[in-house]
């Protein structure tokens, strides 16, 4: 008798071993998409994908020509990426001319690489976030520094090191590899 307990009892343990193993196994094939003006970003796409024809991301497109910084985010398994608008690049044309320049490279991909931060973060995330750390939460980024997010009158904002700020204007958008979040300026990184 003890031995059909046993046996019973170590069947069942099997087949909830088998159960438990096989739901991450399991694929959803379901594609979110989500709107911002007009333009219909989707989680089937890579983020470079998703902004290559948005009007409103073209400075952010130019900068993901680099072959160097698109590496950069596809070599990632999942990561949430501050998106720069246009209205993010309204810099002086000669700092923008240094930014887009050959010999710089390495400052684009820098300040690119400080806008993402690895896994993926959605607004909920980083208000909950803010509010466990009392106002300021901060998170490593590819580029290998701290940036961090606060909210102020219920708007999220990005913050650098020096304290300089950016307004995370749109929330919660999917690409292929995590979520990312719109802003309509950019924060330099430190170096």
């Amino acid at each position: 008798m003890k031995t059909n307990q046993f046996n019973l009892l170590t069947l069942f343990l099997l087949f909830s071993i088998i159960g438990n193993a096989q739901k991450y196994t399991r694929t959803n094939n379901s594609v979110i998409t989500k709107s911002y003006n007009d333009i219909e970003f989707s989680s089937a796409k890579t983020f470079a994908e998703n902004i290559d024809e948005a009007s409103d991301f073209s400075m952010l497109n130019r900068a993901l020509k680099n072959k160097d910084v698109i590496e950069a985010i596809e070599k990632e398994e999942m990561v949430t990426i501050f998106a720069i608008s246009n209205k993010g690049f309204a810099i002086p044309q000669q700092e923008q001319d240094s930014i887009f320049s050959v010999s710089n490279k390495a400052r684009l991909k820098a300040i690119i690489k400080y806008h993402i931060i690895p896994g993926r973060v959605d607004s909920h995330s980083l208000k909950k976030a803010v509010e466990r750390s009392n106002g300021i939460a901060y998170f490593a980024t590819l580029q290998g520094e701290k940036i961090g997010v606060k909210q102020e009158n219920g708007q999220l904002y990005l913050v650098d090191s020096n304290g300089n700020t950016s307004l995370i204007t749109a929330t919660d958008f999917y690409h292929k590899n995590g979520f990312f979040h719109i802003v309509d300026g950019f924060v330099y990184p430190v170096k």
